[in-house]
């Protein structure tokens, strides 16, 4: 299994939900492990600003919805210098040869990205999150609830999967939003 998808490698920490502040932001501290990356993607509910707090990452973004110009867009980022990425931006991350913690903005706040947050966390407190790590119906509740657009191959192999399992997806995510949206939720994402 790639990095690419791999929720196990990642642990969130919510300082300020949308709940506390009128929506106007979530912030969250991602720690993530060496390699770590997301697919090609772009949102449009929210820019996303990224601001590193140590180890190493790289963030490609363009305008330009052709991959090879995306790969070619590689900047390092260095630490307590943010860069944002706005909305329908097409862009992904790369983890670096340690590990990193980075600060994530986004502006305005996302209720749906939280409730994501407070899955994984929970998903991971209940030692689920590893045997889950390979699931692609996990990788399309992730995706919906992230509001990341995919785009690429991998963009398309999701289409295909919502097609196919669509029911299945919806079932997961009822599932795992009934049990792990809780406001004792929340609380724990802001503690970790």
């Amino acid at each position: 299994m790639s990095t690419e998808r791999r929720y196990d490698s990642r642990r969130f920490q919510i300082e300020e939900s949308t709940t506390l502040n009128n929506g106007a932001r979530t912030v969250f501290i991602e720690h993530m492990t060496p390699g770590t990356t997301v697919p090609p993607h772009f949102h449009t509910r929210f820019s996303e600003t990224f601001d590193l707090i140590s180890g190493s990452i790289k963030v490609y973004r363009t305008d330009n919805l052709d991959l090879e110009v995306l790969e070619a867009s590689a900047q390092p980022l260095e630490p307590r210098v943010p860069v944002t990425v706005q909305p329908r931006l097409y862009h992904k991350y790369l983890g670096g040869d340690q590990d990193a913690v980075l600060r994530v903005i986004l502006e305005p706040g996302d209720m749906d990205f939280e409730r994501l947050l407070k899955i994984l966390n929970g998903l991971d407190r209940d030692r689920k999150l590893e045997a889950l790590g390979d699931s692609m119906v996990l990788m399309a509740v992730v995706m919906e609830l992230s509001d990341a657009h995919l785009i690429g191959p991998a963009g398309e192999m999701l289409e295909g999967l919502r097609r196919e399992k669509g029911d299945e997806i919806r079932r997961l995510k009822q599932e795992l939003l009934d049990k792990y949206d809780t406001p004792e939720a929340l609380e724990n994402s802001m503690k970790n």
